[in-house]
């Protein structure tokens, strides 16, 4: 049985046109990579918390956590939230367990997603876990990212750079244990 020539080409150019689109939601679903400060800073909650377990959502396309609170990190005022939820498409799928999460206020709720901190509490470092009490501090200071000449280029006044590990920058592995916080004369460096 031979399949007349339009047909193949429409099928050809339909899995052409599958193959792309998948590649588009795939990298949709990417996150650029950034320090934990600066992940802390633009949250608009950042809690420890033990996952319960999923439940029934009642809002369309996210899923629903029931969690307990163990430590509000942001905000200061402490928020009864006993739900979270994380988009169905790029969402992160935690496990039960205790987490470190951040997210954003959405018509009253907590969502969170790929790019958040979802963290397992269990792996992260003592350093890391007592940074979490100085992020706040750092939120005056930029945290960017810069490689070779591009490092010399920058205002460095309120800025702590993550790149190839230099006089004015640390590596990425380095700055993840570190904290961005400004000085006395307010210029911002790494504190170890």
């Amino acid at each position: 049985m031979s399949v007349p020539l339009s047909a193949a080409v429409t099928l050809g150019l339909l899995f052409f046109l599958s193959v792309g689109l998948n590649e588009q939601v795939a990298e949709g679903c990417t996150c650029v990579q950034r320090h934990p400060q600066r992940v802390f800073c633009e949250s608009d909650i950042v809690i420890r918390a033990k996952i319960l377990g999923s439940v029934a959502s009642t809002r369309p396309n996210l899923l629903a956590y029931s969690i307990k609170v163990i430590t509000t990190f942001k905000p200061f005022n402490k928020m009864d939230i006993q739900v979270i939820y994380s988009t169905k498409i790029c969402g992160a799928r935690p496990q039960n367990g205790e987490y470190l999460l951040s997210g954003h206020l959405v018509d009253g709720v907590m969502v969170f997603g790929l790019c958040e901190l979802v963290w397992r509490w269990d792996q992260l470092s003592t350093v890391q876990k007592r940074n979490l009490n100085l992020y706040q501090t750092g939120c005056a200071c930029e945290i960017t990212s810069c490689t070779g000449a591009s490092c010399l280029t920058k205002n460095l006044q309120r800025t702590c750079l993550v790149g190839v590990k230099s006089s004015i920058s640390l590596g990425y592995e380095e700055a993840l244990l570190a904290v961005c916080l400004p000085g006395r004369d307010s210029s911002c460096r790494w504190q170890k």
